[in-house]
């Protein structure tokens, strides 16, 4: 088995204290953290010490902390933040902190929080010990809406508690309080509330309602924007409800009006004013002047580009007192005006249990909107799973789940998932339901409403837009659309509330849409589709290459370029798939191939023709990332393939031997026939002038040598050469892969000092890059080394890191180095019968997946269930071996990561 290649290890002796309240602080030996690199960290850490007994879904925490963020975005972002958070409490040497998987994220037990401790120290009845634990209110200065909702929680724990305790000083809470809407002075007048009344349950928009109150009691102009269907009539409506102590309250409908010279007229209407022969705005200037009234001006959007927005500004000015709140597609864009853009709810996730996923506002909607169709209808066990789905396809958007929840009578909800393959055609209301609600009676008639209010021009370009995936940038849209001047285009549609916004970790401005606006736009480009789809592929290839140059490849743009291969496979443009691949290699070695990715470079090499040094180089990259997938016999294949195809070309057939030389290695581990293969490819590649190549065969031959022959000293003179090699390159990356595989080698070189350092260096590299792919390694290798001075609850915490990183990334590779490691170390510290049960699992998991076990690995495996055998029986380690043969891969992952055996 090659144990030269997968976090830190723990010998903290105290666990980290966090602060919450009177401010954000954790404290550990003497160490105090009061500076967080962003708010966004310091959040994170704040949410999960004051719930640390819970795994919270990534989902939540990415709404809680960007709220109405684009999921992908999201999940990028908490990963550099959680990435940056570890750095912080898990320093070299201390022990794990933040245990996370794909789904979730939570504490691992190594903290606490004075917040705990206070509210411990209530329910024990020792009042007067937790008044002093409350030093203030919790987390002064933040105002999302969870914190509040759990300081005024915690205030009254304190109020409560101080009552109770006659001998206690009050205390200023500290913590400040949305503010009210201004104290508006009554009038002899009969006020006039005039707004629509709703029979339907309102949902979610807590915190959307919170800003607009605050928005209100400081500016007199406030416009509240978004996609049609979005829900701002309603919550405008909610809004101006809740406005207690206003002379006067309207709602004015404009949905019909596209003259602003009606506009006075309808809020004279709106406020029950009877007609005069003078002009509307003199009679309103004149009725309202001594009054405070708030005016909800809904549906805005035809009018704003008409001069409406003037009128609105000389009402403004002629009454001081005047409020409204305009609700539109559009943004007035006139001095004054305070934006809030409404997104989309928030959406439920697969891991959520039952009652989260009902308390998340879009699928909270859905139940309820479907309840008024079949009374019965609930969230099950059974439907759990297409509910989410479904919730999930229609993207929070209000209008589309109320819609889709009035079909419910004749689809079940995995039926209605599958059918939104034509969401236009399902998201359509049916009889009265459908003359009632006018632009809203189909998801087509309110993407069409915006699509009308857009000059040519601008439904040219959206329509062009369609071809991008997730997120874009400026310099991307006026590439690929053809379109001078993108950036100010864009910016006219996202204050159309048609695109999206966000700025992404390297402060770049990022674009994206709806897949509803989407797949609207595109059924309009028209014959030019073929020709933007390859401007689009041209222009990400472009990037690959630069950003792979650049060092890595941003996560936003990955999006883009997967679908460009798809589009290549559906164009017939097989050779720029394969280019976009074989550009793309650092990345998919870092992160992973996904299997989609591999069948479309696999249908792309066999529809190519023209056999030039990208398609020789993805057999290469087909074979690797198919080792890496466990798929060794497929690997195997494509690396015989490539030896084939590449004749007598030095180059080509140096990169093939060592493709072929790796996958025999992975599977058979024969030092005398894979060494003479590196050595032609060493030959071959240096007469070629090609370093890279040179540079690979040499770490690989490396490893061989290391292994096969016990020679660390020749492997390591191996490594120095390619290390020189990939920094000639410029491969950094590649540079720092081989200094771990040095790791090993110094170890049986006994120089662990030296080995310590390197793994630590390397370490700081990969983290800063976040590539979980080399942390997988730098975690198993720190594990080796552990293990060789004998420390084996290090080792057991490095070998479950590995195990934790490869599990979220599908890493069958990784899985199978974990679990061939870690039961040594497991059973040397106690955990005796989970070792056995691993050890026979991950023999077993390795066989299948790589191939059978070599006279050395056989002997490890027997070795290991000696020393077991003799702490609790030959019978006992039989059963426990039968067991462990027989646990499925995730029921392995979950006695490994179990913390029973920490």
């Amino acid at each position: 088995m090659d144990l030269s290649s997968p976090i830190e290890v723990g010998t903290a002796s105290t666990a980290w204290r966090v602060q919450l309240l009177g401010g954000l602080q954790a404290v550990r030996d003497g160490h105090t953290l009061v500076r967080f690199p962003s708010r966004a960290v310091a959040m994170l850490l704040a949410r999960l010490a004051l719930y640390p007994m819970r795994r919270h879904p990534r989902e939540e925490l990415i709404e809680l902390l960007w709220p109405g963020l684009e999921p992908a975005v999201g999940r990028n972002r908490l990963r550099q933040v959680l990435s940056t958070l570890r750095r912080l409490l898990e320093p070299p040497g201390a022990s794990p902190v933040l245990v996370a998987d794909r789904q979730t994220i939570g504490l691992s037990g190594n903290i606490a929080s004075d917040v705990h401790e206070f509210e411990r120290l209530l329910r024990d009845g020792r009042v007067a010990q937790a008044l002093d634990c409350y030093r203030g209110d919790l987390l002064p200065g933040y105002y999302d809406e969870w914190v509040e909702d759990e300081r005024l929680r915690l205030r009254s724990l304190f109020d409560i508690a101080q009552s109770r305790d006659a001998s206690a000083p009050a205390r200023p809470h500290g913590g400040d309080t949305a503010p009210a809407l201004p104290a508006m002075r009554a009038s002899s007048d009969a006020p006039v509330r005039n707004l629509p009344a709703f029979v339907s349950v309102f949902f979610g928009r807590e915190v959307e309602q919170r800003r607009l109150h605050e928005a209100l009691s400081a500016h007199r102009l406030v416009t509240l924007h978004g996609f049609g269907g979005g829900g701002k009539t309603r919550l405008a409506v909610e809004v101006a409800r809740a406005a207690a102590g206003v002379d006067s309250v309207a709602f004015v409908a404009l949905a019909d009006c596209d003259d602003p010279a009606q506009i006075a007229d309808r809020i004279r209407a709106a406020l029950r004013m009877q007609p005069s022969p003078e002009d509307a705005l003199g009679q309103l200037g004149a009725f309202l002047a001594d009054h405070d009234v708030l005016l909800v001006l809904d549906n805005f959007e035809q009018l704003a580009e008409h001069g409406g927005g003037d009128v609105v500004l000389e009402l403004l000015a002629r009454l001081p007192r005047l409020r409204c709140l305009v609700t539109s597609r559009r943004v007035l864009d006139v001095a004054g005006e305070r934006e809030i853009a409404l997104g989309t709810l928030p959406l439920p996730d697969a891991a959520m249990t039952l009652a989260e996923a009902a308390a998340t506002p879009s699928l909270a909607l859905f139940i309820d909107r479907a309840r008024g169709a079949r009374p019965d209808f609930a969230l099950t066990p059974r439907n759990a799973a297409a509910l989410i789905g479904l919730t999930r396809a229609l993207e929070g958007l209000p209008v589309a789940i109320e819609i889709a929840a009035s079909r419910i009578r004749a689809y079940a909800p995995a039926e209605m998932h599958a059918a939104l393959a034509r969401r236009f055609e399902l998201l359509t209301r049916r009889g009265a339901g459908a003359r009632r609600e006018g632009r809203h009676a189909s998801l087509q008639a309110t993407v069409e409403w915006s699509w009308r209010l857009l000059a040519p021009h601008q439904q040219r370009f959206l329509a062009a837009l369609s071809v991008f995936r997730g997120e874009w940038d400026a310099a991307a849209a006026e590439s690929v659309c053809e379109m001078p001047d993108a950036q100010r285009e864009l910016e006219a549609l996202v204050a159309d509330s048609l695109l999206s916004v966000d700025v992404d970790s390297r402060g770049h401005t990022r674009f994206s849409m709806l897949e509803t606006i989407r797949e609207f736009a595109q059924e309009r480009l028209g014959d030019g589709a073929l020709a933007l789809r390859a401007r689009h592929r041209a222009h990400y290839l472009c990037a690959a290459r630069q950003a792979v140059a650049d060092g890595a490849v941003p996560e936003a743009d990955v999006t883009n370029m997967r679908h460009a291969l798809q589009t290549a496979l559906d164009d017939h443009a097989p050779g720029t798939a394969l280019a976009l691949g074989v550009a793309l290699q650092s990345h998919w070695e870092s992160h992973g191939m996904p299997r989609t990715i591999l069948e479309l470079l696999q249908q792309a090499r066999q529809q190519a023709t023209d056999h030039d040094d990208d398609w020789h180089a993805s057999l290469n990259l087909l074979a690797t990332m198919l080792l890496n997938a466990g798929y060794t016999d497929e690997g195997r294949a494509c690396a015989a393939q490539a030896l084939i195809e590449a004749g007598t070309d030095p180059a080509h057939r140096a990169a093939a031997l060592v493709s072929a030389a790796r996958l025999a290695w992975a599977r058979e581990r024969r030092g005398d026939e894979i060494k003479p293969m590196l050595e032609e490819a060493l030959a071959l590649a240096t007469r070629a002038d090609r370093p890279q190549t040179q540079a690979d065969a040499a770490r690989a031959l490396a490893i061989v040598v290391h292994v096969a022959d016990r020679d660390a000293v020749r492997a390591e003179a191996l490594c120095a050469r390619a290390g020189a090699l990939y920094r000639v390159a410029g491969k950094m990356r590649e540079a720092y892969r081989v200094q771990l595989l040095r790791a090993p080698q110094l170890c049986d070189l006994r120089r662990l000092r030296e080995a310590r350092g390197a793994i630590e260096e390397c370490e700081a590299y990969f983290r800063a890059l976040d590539s979980t792919a080399d942390l997988m390694c730098v975690a198993n290798l720190s594990g080796i080394l552990a293990a060789e001075q004998e420390r084996w609850a290090d080792a057991a915490a490095a070998y479950r890191q590995c195990l934790r990183l490869a599990w979220v990334e599908h890493s069958r590779y990784w899985l199978g180095m974990a679990f061939w490691n870690l039961p040594r170390s497991l059973g040397r510290i106690g955990h005796v019968a989970a070792a056995a049960r691993l050890m026979s699992f991950g023999a077993r998991f390795w066989a299948r997946n790589f191939g059978a076990l070599d006279a050395t690995d056989v002997a490890f495996v027997a070795e290991v269930r000696r020393r077991i055998a003799e702490r609790l029986g030959a019978a006992t380690t039989d059963a426990l071996w039968r067991e462990g043969e027989a646990l499925s891969l995730p029921e392995a992952v979950e006695l490994a990561l179990s913390p029973a055996n920490v």
